[in-house]
């Protein structure tokens, strides 16, 4: 058999777990791996074992002796996009936005089971359709201009109305309707209510209809628009009965949506901020949370103040929160931020800077003298990352071109040499292994360059022939994804796939992959909360934005009709089952060039207490306090 040629190209990058030595071809590293530093792959149970040594104060939850007050310093490495819990769609967005605001229920901070919050209790009907939420009575929006004489209000059922209202509006263009649409009775009628009112308008000004426009109220004939304008202005499944009632009614059984309530896109805001901010309330938020606003000052720093109205109190009667303010600041380099910290003058570093690792932990997990002052903790994140590949690309299309690129890649060394103890290797999984319950299955792109050139030969592109060069789109995270692309640069060159690297501030880049600019691009998920649903609603095809999150544009019947069914499933065996059939029909489609799941690692100063690390990175800082201060 003709084998298509191999080319051996050096890797473009050497970390500095492998400081001072020659980089070297993916081909060659399975034999000489050590010049890239350690390479021996632990075991699950080795590594919680070293996992263990890690165990500090501020794991736990416990009462303070005495009132602390104090202010948190933290960094974030990104640019937060907004504030505004309807716009609230990354990372760095909810660490700046969470200490601002409280919704119907939270995750506990250590077992993340659902817990009561603005709601005080709540009841699902037999059917499953209808969830009855009882508000907490005293409860204030912040004080703010946009009240009467500056003074917060209460907190109303109706606030939830015109909240989860908001989210289904498409003026809004909230990244979180998919939240309610086709779940919530009468969302996909409202929102294309609203749209098909929007256009008739448009046209009423003397604009034409376009038959060929990518939306498809542009396209829609008058009548067909007329029809759909006929929706209610309101959604229907969403209702008040009285102040403190709060009434959700569902179309179809569906067990996760009480996590659901969990999320940003269900903090409730006042109607009177929105109206007031209108396009800067994403930099005015006005929550009901344990800190009040004070600042956002771009690329510079978001200060927070202690709310002295917040009605939540420790087990010991004490109000809550314990810290007077928490500033955080932005600095875009991780090597910066370490240094920072190192100087006392922030209180937290998330993530561990790559460059840094070896310097701070010694190979048993114990960390180095130098550092054995400071707390470290750990969390196997309900997260993954991969690189994007636009399906309604041209080029990207191309399913056999797909999997050629996962399996020219070589998860096993990059998890164990340059993400050592803080990645596990994705050989093809779109739910992560730290799921509650979930069934793990060991996916099928595991390394294989041979493999890799006979299928981008099938694909039309032997040894790269006639291939376009590919640009890869990435945020820099304080350099860390910089380093990752560089490693994947040489594994793909090695099989002739070229490919660039374009770096993008955050906001840009999530901005451009959410509207299908990028057809190439590096993007991270970490669940919003702990159901395999909120895995897969990433491939699945109501899920193509701008009402939800897949941001590849996959879309494939089959895996739609198993998603679904499990949705529609009410047992929760059966549920998985579903999802997990479903999961195999986009790993065979290589929907993503898969990367791996992290396990990340984060420093605290040593007087950090009450701040658990959990596997969705909730931060609960109205527990936090600091010792001695």
């Amino acid at each position: 058999m003709n084998l298509p040629v191999i080319r051996l190209f050096p890797l473009l990058f050497v970390l500095a777990l492998g400081c001072g030595k020659d980089p070297v071809s993916p081909q060659s590293r399975s034999a000489g791996s050590a010049q890239l530093g350690r390479t021996s792959i632990l075991t699950q149970r080795e590594i919680d074992s070293l996992l263990q040594k890690l165990a500090c104060p501020a794991d736990k939850l416990e009462l303070p002796p005495a009132p602390t007050g104090g202010t948190f310093h933290f960094n974030i490495l990104e640019t937060p996009n907004s504030l505004d819990p309807a716009w609230i769609r990354d990372t760095a967005s909810s660490e700046a936005a969470t200490p601002l605001h409280d919704g119907l229920v939270e995750f506990h901070p250590i077992t993340l089971e659902v817990v009561p919050l603005l709601a005080k209790s709540w009841e699902i009907s037999p059917d499953g359709l209808a969830y009855t939420f009882h508000i907490r009575e005293g409860v204030f929006f912040h004080d703010n201009p946009c009240f009467p004489g500056g003074v917060g209000r209460e907190v109303t059922a109706e606030d939830f109305v015109y909240s989860f209202q908001r989210v289904c509006d498409p003026r809004v263009a909230s990244p979180g309707a998919w939240m309610f649409l086709g779940f919530v009775k009468g969302a996909q009628e409202y929102r294309d209510g609203v749209s098909a009112r929007t256009e008739l308008d448009r046209r009423a000004k003397g604009n034409a209809r376009d038959e060929t426009s990518p939306d498809r109220f542009r396209r829609a004939e008058d009548s067909r628009l007329e029809e759909l304008a006929k929706a209610s202005h309101g959604v229907e499944g969403l209702a008040a009965p009285d102040r403190r009632t709060f009434v959700v009614t569902l179309v179809r059984p569906f067990s996760p949506f009480l996590y659901r309530m969990g999320h940003s896109f269900a903090w409730p805001v006042p109607r009177e901020a929105v109206e007031k901010y209108g396009d800067d309330f994403f930099k005015n938020p006005v929550g009901t949370g344990p800190f009040k606003f004070v600042e956002w000052v771009p690329a510079q720093r978001i200060v927070l103040e202690k709310n002295p109205k917040y009605w939540g109190k420790d087990s010991a009667g004490r109000p809550l929160p314990y810290l007077d303010r928490i500033e955080i600041s932005q600095i875009a380099d991780a090597n910066s931020e370490h240094f920072e910290f190192l100087n006392g003058n922030l209180h937290l570093q998330y993530p561990v800077p790559i460059d840094q690792w070896e310097n701070i932990f010694n190979e048993d997990l114990s960390l180095k003298p130098q550092y054995s002052r400071f707390q470290a903790q750990s969390s196997n994140f309900m997260r993954i990352e991969y690189v994007g590949m636009l399906t309604t690309d041209p080029l990207f299309k191309n399913v056999k071109l797909r999997q050629a690129l996962n399996y020219a890649v070589n998860r096993d060394e990059v998890a164990s040499t340059i993400l050592r103890f803080r990645a596990t290797p994705n050989n093809g999984a779109v739910v992560p292994p730290s799921m509650p319950g979930y069934p793990v299955e060991e996916g099928p792109y595991k390394y294989d360059p041979l493999k890799a050139a006979l299928l981008l030969k099938e694909a039309g592109y032997p040894n790269g022939d006639g291939l376009p060069e590919l640009t890869l789109q990435l945020n820099a995270m304080g350099k860390e994804n910089i380093k990752i692309a560089e490693v994947l640069q040489g594994y793909l060159s090695a099989i002739g796939v070229k490919v660039t690297l374009q770096v993008a501030e955050w906001r840009m880049h999530l901005d451009t992959v959410r509207d299908g600019k990028v057809p190439f691009y590096r993007m991270g998920w970490l669940n919003d909360y702990p159901s395999p649903e909120n895995s897969m609603m990433l491939l699945a095809t109501s899920g193509i934005p701008p009402d939800g999150e897949n941001y590849a544009r996959y879309s494939n019947p089959e895996f739609d009709r198993l998603y679904e069914a499990a949705l529609a499933s009410v047992d929760p065996a059966e549920q998985n089952r579903l999802f997990r059939e479903a999961e195999r029909v986009a790993v065979e489609d290589a929907a993503w060039l898969f990367l791996y799941f992290r396990r990340d690692f984060r420093l605290l100063a040593p007087n950090v207490r009450g701040f658990p690390m959990n596997g969705l990175d909730r931060r609960h800082m109205k527990y936090v306090w600091l010792a001695g201060g």
